[in-house]
């Protein structure tokens, strides 16, 4: 996960090259810290930033599929901003808000 997020670091600096080896390496070992859901959003995020938008939504499916439905925060994550007019990215938002905001919440 924190090669992961060293990826997004280059890939906002603009470091492709590099951004795109810490992605190769995260994916060498996707569990080797915290859930492998986060690691794979990452990868969205390095592929979002460098504007390569089928790889960012193929990877934020992926996270989304492996326990990452957080459909608010893919909303704000700046990271994610060239996804944002995407209709395939404004439909898997609606898509989750939809399946989440349905359920009722009750205490045990």
């Amino acid at each position: 996960m924190v090669v992961s997020q060293q990826g997004m670091l280059h890939a906002r600096r603009h470091r492709t090259d590099l951004a795109l080896q810490c992605v190769r390496r995260a994916l060498d070992s996707p569990r080797s810290f915290g859930h492998t859901h986060h690691t794979y959003y990452n990868i969205a995020c390095v592929h979002a930033v460098l504007g390569e938008t089928d790889k960012a939504m193929a990877w934020l499916e992926r996270s989304v599929d492996t326990g990452f439905p957080c459909w608010p925060f893919f909303r704000i994550d700046p990271h994610l901003e060239h996804l944002r007019e995407e209709p395939a990215f404004k439909q898997l938002v609606a898509d989750l808000e939809q399946t989440y905001t349905a359920l009722k919440i009750q205490r045990l």
